[in-house]
């Protein structure tokens, strides 16, 4: 009996082939874990944005109307703004217990943008006797813009706070805030402060 194996031709048109095949499932492969990616990136960027927001508007809810003093022994109003061109907001918020710790039952916090990061210092107790924070905490990255406005009493936006010549203004009756951060679109959040009636903002 007569065998007929498989031509030099034969075998490199067989390998073209599997290699043609080869070669687009990688690519799919490639391009499914490419897609894989780009989704856990999004959904970890929504979770920060998210986590972030949560943070802001607790601390709003427990801002306190007191003053504090830094740590050269000089006062702070209760509620602070447009101070210098890194500080963002800086004011007295009240504290809950936390279990383990024993934290004096307020604190001051500072809100600065560094280097394109949205960083949240704390000073517990609110009087500091340092200068440095006793915690920092990266908010937000990439942070291309970010401001704030403020309702004072008359329901009036303004863009600092204290507002220029007003005494004793205490406390805003909400913060509005601007932020974009790098691919994604503006977004903004109005946040009211503990004594603020909601039906005193329009939507």
């Amino acid at each position: 009996m007569h065998h007929r194996g498989f031509t030099l031709l034969e075998l490199l048109v067989a390998l073209a082939i599997f290699a043609f095949l080869g070669a687009m499932a990688y690519g799919g492969l490639a391009a499914m874990l490419r897609t894989a990616e780009g989704t856990g990136a999004a959904r970890e960027e929504l979770a920060a944005l998210q986590r972030g927001l949560r943070l802001l508007e607790e601390d709003m809810a427990f801002v306190l109307d007191r003053q504090a003093r830094d740590g050269l022994g000089a006062p702070r109003p209760a509620f602070m703004s447009g101070t210098d061109g890194q500080t963002l907001l800086e004011f007295t918020r009240s504290t809950r217990p936390r279990e383990g710790l024993m934290p004096a039952p307020i604190e001051r916090l500072r809100y600065v943008l560094d280097d394109g990061n949205l960083i949240r210092q704390s000073w517990n107790p609110p009087d500091a006797a340092r200068l440095e924070p006793d915690m920092s905490l990266t908010l937000w990255r990439e942070v291309e813009s970010i401001s704030f406005s403020f309702l004072d009493a008359g329901l009036q936006s303004v863009t600092s706070w204290p507002p220029p010549n007003v005494q004793n203004p205490g406390l805003p009756r909400a913060v509005e805030m601007s932020l974009q951060l790098k691919g994604q679109g503006e977004l903004r959040r109005l946040l009211l402060l503990p004594d603020m009636p909601t039906t005193a903002v329009k939507p």
